[in-house]
C-alpha cells in the first residue's frame, strides 16, 4: 500500500473518533451543567478543553456556554472541533475511495452534507441533545459499516489502528483531568494515595454526580454499574477505565488493539512502533490500580499519553515516511 493512502486511513480512523468524542463528552458536561450551580459552569468547560487538549487554542476567551459550544461544535479553524472532524475524515476517505467499501464512503459523506445541511448556530442553542446523538450515531453507523463492509487488510487495519490510539489518547485525559478536579474538591483527607492508604467509603452525593459524567463521557457507566452495582468508589472508576481488558474505551483495551493491528502490519517484525506500543501495554496490564495510586495517578498518566503519541509517531516515520501532522498531541506542542 503507498505511505499516502496509508495515511488517509490512519487519520479517517483519527478524526471520525475525535469528532464521537468531542460530541460526547460536550453532551454529558452540558447536561451536567443543566443541574450544577453557576459557579461550576466556566470550570467545567476548561476542564473539557484540557481533555480534549484544546485549552491553549481556545486562548483567553471567556468560558460562557454558548462560545465554548460554537469552539468545539463549529469552529472550522479549529481542527480539533466536530465541524472540522467531519471535513477532514471525509476529505482522508475521499483520496482512498478506492480502498473503502462504497457502504463506508456514503456513510462519511453522508453525514458531513447532513451537517453541512443544518443549522448548527440555532440547534445548539434549541435542541443540541438532538444535534449531539445525531452525531455519536452517524459515528457509530461508520465504525459499525466499516466493520460489516470491509476486508481486514492493510487499508482496514490502518483506520483502525488510528481510532484506537486517539481513544487511548482520549480515555488518559480524560481520567487525569477529572480525577485531578475531583481529587482537589475532595480534600487531603479523602485523597486516594496509595494502596495502603485507607480508602474513601464512598463518594459523598457531589462526587457520585461528578463520577457518573466521568463514566458516561466514556460511554462506561451502565457497564461500570453492572459490574460494581452502586458503588461509586473513585479508584473503581479509574481502574475501570484504565485497566479493564473487556471495556472498548479502557486504555489498555485500546493499547491492546492497537498492538494487534500493529504487529499485523509489521509483518511481525520487531520494528520501533511495537517495541515502543509492548513496552506501555505492558506498564498497565500488570499494574494494580493501588500501585498507580502510589506511583503518582497523574504523572503515569503523563508518561502513558507521552508514549502513546511517541507510538504514533514511530507509526508516522515507518509507514508513512514523515512525522503526524494534526494530532492533538502536534497541535497542543505547535
Amino acid at each position: 500500500m503507498l505511505a499516502r493512502l496509508a495515511e488517509n486511513l490512519f487519520w479517517a480512523g483519527r478524526y471520525v473518533e475525535r469528532a464521537e468524542d468531542t460530541a460526547r463528552m460536550v453532551d454529558v458536561t452540558y447536561h451536567t451543567l443543566l443541574e450544577s450551580p453557576a459557579s461550576e459552569v466556566g470550570g467545567s468547560w476548561a476542564q473539557l478543553l484540557d481533555v480534549l487538549h484544546l485549552r491553549t487554542a481556545y486562548g483567553q476567551r471567556p468560558l460562557a456556554p454558548a462560545e465554548v459550544l460554537a469552539f468545539l461544535v463549529l469552529d472550522r479553524d479549529n481542527t480539533g472541533s466536530i465541524t472540522s472532524s467531519i471535513v477532514r475524515a471525509r476529505e482522508n476517505a475521499r483520496s482512498v475511495r478506492e480502498l473503502i467499501s462504497s457502504e463506508l464512503w456514503e456513510s462519511v459523506n453522508d453525514l458531513h452534507l447532513d451537517l453541512g445541511s443544518r443549522d448548527l448556530r440555532r440547534e445548539l442553542t434549541d435542541q443540541p441533545y438532538e444535534l449531539f446523538k445525531t452525531i455519536r450515531r452517524a459515528c457509530l453507523t461508520i465504525y459499525g459499516v466499516a466493520s460489516e463492509t470491509m476486508p481486514r487488510d492493510d487499508g482496514w487495519r490502518f483506520m483502525a489502528l488510528g481510532r484506537v490510539l486517539e481513544r487511548a489518547e482520549m480515555t488518559c485525559r480524560l481520567i487525569d483531568i477529572r480525577y485531578q478536579h475531583l481529587e482537589d474538591l475532595a480534600g487531603p483527607s479523602r485523597r486516594l494515595v496509595g494502596a495502603n492508604a485507607e480508602r474513601p467509603r464512598g463518594a459523598d452525593r457531589t462526587d457520585f454526580h461528578h463520577w457518573i459524567a466521568v463514566l458516561k463521557s466514556a460511554s462506561a457507566f451502565e457497564a461500570y454499574r453492572r459490574r460494581y452495582r452502586s458503588s461509586m468508589d473513585p479508584a473503581d472508576v479509574v481502574e475501570f477505565l484504565l485497566l479493564e481488558p473487556d471495556l472498548p474505551r479502557s486504555v489498555v483495551f485500546c493499547l491492546s488493539s492497537a498492538m494487534h493491528q500493529l504487529q499485523v502490519l509489521s509483518r511481525g517484525r520487531p520494528s520501533r512502533a511495537v517495541r515502543a506500543l509492548g513496552r506501555v501495554t505492558a506498564s498497565l496490564q500488570y499494574r494494580d490500580v493501588g500501585e498507580l495510586f502510589d506511583l503518582g495517578l497523574h504523572d503515569f498518566l503523563d508518561t502513558v499519553q507521552a508514549r502513546v503519541a511517541d507510538v504514533a509517531e514511530a507509526v508516522a516515520d515507518e509507514f508513512f515516511r514523515h512525522h503526524p501532522v494534526g494530532s492533538m498531541h502536534a497541535i497542543a506542542t505547535a
